[in-house]
C-alpha cells in the first residue's frame, strides 16, 4: 500500500471551507493583530479588517504561519511512513516560507513548495496537487508536476484604488492622490520569483478598467490553458465578477471557479480587487 500523502496549505491560500473538507487539506493559521490583539486569521474576516481600517481608524498587521504549527502538521503526517506537501505564500512577502522550511529540517519525506503567489494563486496549486494524489502519482511525481505548475501560473490583479497600500506604507500620499484624481487602476501582478511587481495602469470607470485589464492579459498570452481558470476578489459588487466570468467564458474557457480573498491579503488590498489566475502550461 502506497503512503499516505497529506497536502497542506498556509491560510493566505484561500481555499474554501468545501474545498478544505473536499480534499482534507491540513490549513496552517496566519497572525492578525487587530484592535491592538493578536489572532489567528481564521478568527478574523475580510469585514473586520473593513470595519478596523474605515471606522476604527486601526492598521492591522499580519504576522507569518509559526513554525511550531508547521512542524506538528508534519510530525504528525510522516510519523506512520507518511509524507507531507506544504504550500505556502511566496517567500518574498512572507517570512512564512522560511518557517515552513525550518520546521521541515531533519523530517523525511516533507516538501515545501513556494508558490511564488498569494491568495488561490496558493491554493490552486494544493487543489492541483491533491487532485494528483487523488489519482495515484507518487509523492515525488505529485511534487514535480506541482512545481511544473507553479512555474506556468500567472496571478495578475487589478485594484480600484491605493487607499490600503498608502495606509500600510506602500504608497506614498502623492502617489495616492494622483491616482485618485486621474482615476488610475492600478495592477499588481507576480513575477517569476515571487514579487509582487506594479503592473499596467488603467484609466476610466470601475468596471470599465476591469474589463481592459481582462482584455489586456488574454491579447498578452492568447495560450492560457482553457481548461480551468480561477477568478480571486475582494467585496466587490457581484455584478464584476459575473462581467469577468462571462469574458473568460467567451475567451473560451470551460472550467471558472470563484474564490474570496481572505483576511490576510485583504488588509493590502482592501474592497474591489480582482484577478484571475490562469497556467500557461496545457495539462493542468
Amino acid at each position: 500500500m502506497a503512503s499516505k500523502i497529506t497536502v497542506s496549505v498556509d491560510s493566505t491560500g484561500d481555499v474554501s471551507a468545501e474545498d478544505i473538507e473536499k480534499y482534507g487539506f491540513k490549513v496552517i493559521p496566519n497572525g492578525i493583530v487587530i484592535g491592538g490583539e493578536f489572532k489567528s486569521d481564521a478568527n478574523v474576516t475580510a469585514a473586520d479588517i473593513y470595519k478596523a481600517v474605515e471606522d476604527d481608524h486601526d492598521k492591522p498587521k499580519t504576522n507569518a504561519a509559526l513554525e511550531v504549527d508547521y512542524r506538528k502538521v508534519f510530525e504528525d503526517a510522516t510519523k506512520d511512513g507518511g509524507s507531507v506537501i506544504q504550500f505556502t505564500i511566496s517567500g518574498k512577502l512572507s517570512a512564512s516560507n522560511a518557517n515552513a522550511q525550518r520546521a521541515a529540517q531533519g523530517l523525511e519525506r516533507v516538501h515545501v513548495v513556494d508558490s511564488k503567489s498569494a491568495a488561490f494563486g496558493v491554493g490552486v496549486l494544493a487543489v492541483k496537487a491533491k487532485e494528483l494524489v487523488d489519482q495515484g502519482l507518487s509523492f515525488e511525481e505529485v511534487v514535480k508536476r506541482a512545481e511544473e505548475l507553479r512555474d506556468n501560473l500567472e496571478v495578475s490583479f487589478i485594484i480600484h484604488d491605493l487607499k490600503y497600500l498608502h495606509r500600510g506604507g506602500r504608497v506614498s500620499g502623492m502617489k495616492l492622490l494622483g491616482a485618485n484624481l486621474m482615476k488610475i487602476r492600478p495592477t499588481i501582478d507576480f513575477d517569476k520569483d515571487g514579487r509582487m511587481v506594479p503592473g499596467k495602469k488603467f484609466k476610466g470607470s470601475w468596471p470599465a478598467a476591469v474589463r481592459e485589464h481582462t482584455k489586456y492579459r488574454l491579447e498578452k498570452n492568447p495560450n492560457y490553458c482553457r481548461e480551468h481558470v480561477c477568478i480571486n476578489y475582494t467585496d466587490i459588487d457581484s455584478s464584476i465578477p459575473e462581467q469577468m466570468d462571462a469574458d473568460l467564458r467567451a475567451a473560451g474557457f470551460k472550467k471558472i471557479t470563484h474564490h474570496h480573498v481572505g483576511p490576510t491579503i485583504a488588509i493590502h488590498t482592501g474592497r474591489n480587487t480582482i484577478g484571475f489566475l490562469a497556467f500557461d502550461t496545457p495539462d493542468v
